[in-house]
């Protein structure tokens, strides 16, 4: 059984990782070895706030691009998000560790 813990920010999740007796940093998480606590060893990551977003718009229907005053409320049928460019590579190693763990802890 695979253990994930999701943290908020990146000092966060190496504040966890140090409550283990041994921890590895690795890029994007934390490895955290077998232990008593964590008997078959586990994941720390983070999500550095918000990695999705919705999207603009214009992503819906370019006639709401500008938010014309006649044209608001803007809503959509259906809410869609996206990751954010700038986080995209920690969404990725959060994605992976996720698909690879039995056991998620929300710890933000």
């Amino acid at each position: 059984m695979s253990v994930l813990i999701l943290a908020e920010k990146p000092p966060q999740a190496k504040a966890y990782s140090e409550a283990f007796p041994k921890f590895g940093k690795k890029d994007g998480y934390f490895h955290v070895p077998p232990c008593s606590l964590l008997p078959t060893g586990g994941n720390i990551t983070w999500t550095i706030g918000h990695l999705v977003e919705l999207n603009t718009p214009e992503d819906y229907k370019e006639e709401w691009k500008n938010g014309e005053l006649p044209k608001l409320p803007i809503l959509p049928e259906r809410s869609v998000y996206k990751v954010s460019p700038s986080k995209r590579k920690q969404f990725n190693f959060v994605k992976r560790l996720m698909k690879e763990a039995d056991t998620l802890t929300v710890a933000t």
